[in-house]
């Protein structure tokens, strides 16, 4: 039999859980944990040679648990962010408590975490949701119900040590809901430009479906300072909503069309306290009902223009990525393809970021059970794309860190990496993701599946004590150009899994040099020739980080008009 077991059992398993989860969701307040604080698990090494079978091609990674998998029984979201100093943030819960942790720096190694209980919630049905404003300072929103009747989203909000103390912590319920409008995923809230919280939630008053959007300018640990604006969405029923920003601050929502089996997107562009400055738009996205809750996840770019991943109902074993660049309202004006990765069909979850380039990365769990990292290096949004893969983490790569052995009277122990990505990017586009993982093992002569360890697993880039140098350099851009125009090149190194912050040096023939540091697996240079400067010109560039240097190099041919091919070139006939 499959270690990995089959999809049938994972399935039924899932709803086993689901269920079970549900029963417990509905009796303690809400309330304040006790101040502990706790440090994230490091990998044991029980023998010598995991050492050296844990340093697999994915060691660019350090990876650890937030709790010890043998006594911790979490929910599977969780919720990573990174500051604009580059410190980190996560938030995961299970059925007693939301956890808060972080990391200011060095954050591969689990000492510089704390992490601490905030609230006593006793349901299984939390989300919690980080933001961080500019200050560093965390932002949650999340759901709870504190009797059988009430059923309430609340806000919290720290302003110093806050991974020190619970007391720190500040909360207060902002809307009381019926009990068919809580979160299926952690996407339901934000923080905008100015760092004010917003979320979103179904109208599940029939006919009127659509969105209630919470807002707060200022106090928001006062309750009387939120208000609803309730968007009616015809003809669509949307629920699992995803709320995004703009720069602008403009609200983006994308949510899952229970009633046509699809995406819906909606946006407001100004004055998004009036209902009719709303507009929305079923998306010709299919996806079915089964799973769809976490199937996709929503981005806005530094445009403003929205950017999309999701498993697609057609083929639901396969990841997708659309997008669009203009007036996103009109379905006409999105566009998708496929990515060719096939993703674990038992726990359809995913997460995507936007790089410092605005291009596209995404994480999201394997049908083998492996956590995948794939990010797009050129012409994301077109119909030739280049895509890399890489693994943050294996099932192999967890066993031989952690290894379980069987209980009596079982056999085939293995780790499963079952995904639920949480994926956030620096400002050098290292990704930070923690994701949900279990251990399972075949009991009753193989007729039960007995999971006996779980946890929330957190990987960062960079965490090998080796650096990875760059393998190459590979300048694209234009071949041909004219004089006093300026042309932009962009750099693509390899393998992504290359050792960052990365140093590029761009030379043209005849141009000064640039030089750009601390910049991630990609960069752009802009060049422009004066009159005169005509000829073939070369753009050399190095791109150099603390294990090594690669070079790579192109060609423009440079005019004073622009090279029009309009010559027909007749050969003369040959016969044989």
């Amino acid at each position: 039999m499959n270690r990995k077991y089959s999809l049938v059992t994972f399935v039924t398993m899932l709803m086993l859980l689901v269920a079970q989860g549900a029963a417990a969701q509905m009796y303690l307040p809400v309330q304040m944990a006790s101040g502990t604080v706790r440090v994230p698990q490091a990998d044991p090494v029980p023998w010598a040679e995991s050492i050296e079978q844990a340093n697999t091609a994915n060691a660019a990674y350090a990876r650890f648990f937030f709790q010890d998998p043998l006594t911790s029984d979490p929910w599977w979201q969780s919720h990573t962010v990174v500051d604009g100093s580059g410190g980190i943030h996560t938030t995961f819960f299970d059925t007693q408590y939301i956890y808060y942790a972080h990391c200011a720096a060095n954050c591969g190694d689990p000492n510089n975490w704390l992490e601490v209980p905030l609230f006593a919630v006793d349901t299984s049905l939390v989300m919690p949701t980080l933001g961080v404003d500019d200050s560093g300072r965390p932002r949650l929103m999340f759901y709870a119900s504190p009797t059988w009747y009430e059923h309430n989203y609340y806000y919290a909000e720290c302003n110093d040590n806050c991974a020190e103390n619970s007391a720190n912590w500040a909360s207060v319920a902002v809307a009381q809901v019926n009990s068919y409008s809580y979160p299926f995923d952690v996407g339901f809230a934000a923080l905008d430009n100015q760092d004010r919280p917003h979320l979103v939630y179904p109208q599940t008053e029939y006919p009127n479906y659509g969105i209630n959007y919470l807002t707060c300018d200022a106090g928001c640990t006062t309750a009387s300072n939120w208000y609803t604006t309730t968007v009616v969405t015809p003809g669509l029923d949307p629920d699992a909503m995803q709320l995004a920003f703009d720069p602008n601050g403009r609200p983006r929502v994308l949510g899952y069309d229970t009633e046509n089996d699809g995406l819906m997107y909606a946006e407001c562009n100004n004055n998004c306290s009036t209902a009719t400055n709303w507009g929305s738009v079923a998306l010709p996205i299919s996806i079915p009902y089964l799973g769809a809750y976490d199937g996709f996840a929503l981005r806005v770019n530094a445009q403003g223009r929205p950017r999309i991943t999701y498993y697609d109902g057609a083929d639901s074993s396969e990841l997708y990525y659309a997008w669009s660049n203009d007036s996103p309202l009109m379905t006409t004006n999105w566009h998708s393809y496929t990515l060719n990765y096939p993703g674990n069909s038992d726990f359809w979850s995913v997460d995507l970021a936007l790089n410092s380039q605005g291009r596209p990365a995404i994480a999201f769990a394997t049908d083998e059970l492996d956590l995948s990292y794939i990010t797009c290096t050129a012409n994301c949004e077109t119909n030739s794309p280049t895509w890399q893969q890489q693994f943050i983490e294996t099932d192999a790569d967890l066993e031989a860190a952690y290894p379980i052995p069987p209980s009596p009277g079982c056999s085939a122990p293995t780790w499963m990496v079952n995904g639920y990505p949480s994926l956030a990017l620096d400002a050098a586009d290292n990704p930070s993701v923690s994701y949900w993982v279990r251990h399972g093992q075949l009991c009753n002569g193989g007729s039960q599946i007995v999971f006996n360890a779980s946890s929330i697993r957190f990987a960062r880039a960079g965490g090998s004590s080796l650096p990875t140098a760059p393998g190459s350099v590979i300048p694209s851009g234009p071949a041909l150009g004219v004089i006093n125009i300026s042309y932009t090149f962009t750099a693509t190194i390899a393998p992504i899994t290359a050792t960052t912050p990365i140093t590029y040096v761009w030379q043209a023939t005849g141009l000064p040099a640039q030089t750009h540091t601390g910049r991630g697996g990609s960069d752009t240079a802009t060049f422009t020739w004066p009159s005169g400067a005509t000829g073939l010109k070369t753009i050399s560039v190095s791109a150099s980080n603390k294990a090594g240097t690669a070079h790579g190099s192109k060609n423009i041919l440079i005019s004073e008009t622009p090279i029009i091919f309009n010559h027909w070139v007749y050969l003369p006939a040959i016969r044989r």
